[in-house]
């Protein structure tokens, strides 16, 4: 185990794969990361996994989760870079064994940016396809209009490589990405943003414009107001409606914070619900408007660097905020639309590595990618790359 990334390890032929514990291998216990409500044997491969399986891939490591993965925290990880810092989460797990070198590749899901947030922070490449392009099925439920299953790797290229072998449906991208135009929605970070941050993700639009494409200032009022609420709201009632009723049968199998999170979507209304994906909708119709201006959008992944073990809180700009509301502010938008979303490492700032996030159109993660492979080419991605010696 390398800090705290593994749950269970195996060994195998083939080529090998960091599982997340949410997703079903045929014979082995899946966790769930709680005490007992979860766990279950399967007795089959999830969809996604069968896929990877019948390409040559073996299973050599199931990685950690928070419990019912609520969280962008995995507990028991530390940063590759700072094992006093946070891995994020909730694939937490799935990218310390990338980013330390214990897996070449790594599976993880990502209902409100639990690939990308972890993916950002630990300095490696997280892909978020286009909701519904890979099956769900063998894979532990969260929020099912909003949960996806992608993969964590070292490049954007990889990236693309698995999610073609477990979507099954290649998507063709331009050769070049001269003469595209970028969108820029600064206005969804404004000054809420570490300068480091910034730094790097105006670096990435430099390194996208100097490669040809057009960086463009653009507008999404309605992801801005909504997001956010509409994807917290759709994850605590979806989840609650799963999980809440099997835990008051069992009296156990949970512990902590799941139980108060479930405990509260039991109390959102059905009209509350309903106003929540009515905003989803809206947010959904913005950004596939916006993408008649532009061919992808570039933001930050994580407004921060990765903040320590045991502070509740980080700073943002000149206030401080919520870890979980600061994580997620910047990965909503692409989870409550249903868009493909990619972080790639742009740098670091003071050691930590700082994420460049690309969303593009539905079906199009080749051209996410893409994009994604032209910021890993910019000075300080680069030297990311180079330095990539992390502890453990």
């Amino acid at each position: 185990m390398r800090l705290g990334a593994f749950v269970e390890t195996y060994d195998g032929e083939g080529s090998p794969v960091a599982v997340k514990d949410l997703i079903d291998v045929r014979g082995q216990t899946v966790r769930s990361g709680t005490p007992g409500l979860t766990h279950h044997v399967a007795a089959g491969d999830a969809s996604c996994w069968a896929r990877l399986r019948a390409a040559g891939y073996y299973v050599m490591g199931r990685t950690s989760v928070p419990e019912l993965a609520w969280s962008v925290r995995t507990p028991g990880c530390g940063n590759p870079w700072d094992p006093s810092r946070d891995a994020g989460g909730s694939s937490g797990g799935s990218a310390v064994a990338v980013a330390t070198g214990a897996a070449p590749v790594a599976l993880g899901t990502d209902t409100g940016g639990s690939i990308r947030i972890p993916a950002a922070l630990c300095g490696v490449a997280g892909l978020r396809p286009t909701h519904g392009s890979i099956p769900m099925d063998g894979i532990t439920p969260i929020a099912p209009s909003m949960d996806t299953v992608g993969p964590l790797a070292l490049t954007a290229r990889e990236c693309l490589r698995l999610h073609e072998l477990m979507s099954a449906t290649p998507s063709a991208a331009p050769s070049t990405v001269a003469g595209l135009r970028v969108g820029l929605p600064s206005a969804l970070w404004g000054d809420k943003i570490d300068p480091g941050v910034l730094r790097l993700v105006e670096e990435a639009a430099t390194t996208v414009r100097d490669a040809g494409a057009r960086i463009v200032d653009v507008e999404l009022p309605l992801a801005r107001a909504h997001a956010r609420g509409a994807g917290y709201t759709t994850m605590l009632y979806e989840s609650a409606q799963h999980w809440w009723q099997a835990y008051q049968d069992e009296q156990d199998g949970l512990a902590g914070r799941a139980i108060g999170l479930l405990r509260a979507g039991s109390q959102v209304s059905t009209s509350d619900y309903e106003t929540a994906r009515e905003q989803a909708a809206a947010v959904r119709d913005e950004v596939d408007a916006v993408f008649g201006e532009v061919d992808a959008l570039l933001m930050p992944t994580v407004p921060v660097t990765a903040a320590p073990l045991d502070s509740a809180t980080v700073r943002v700009g000149d206030r401080d905020e919520d870890i979980e509301n600061a994580y997620y502010r910047l990965t909503a938008l692409a989870a409550v639309s249903g868009h493909p979303a990619l972080s790639v490492p742009a740098g670091l700032s003071d050691g930590l590595p700082v994420g460049a996030q690309i969303v593009g159109p539905r079906g199009q993660e080749a051209l996410v990618c893409l994009l994604g492979e032209i910021i890993e080419s910019g000075p300080s991605a680069r030297d990311l790359a180079r330095r990539r010696n992390p502890t453990g």
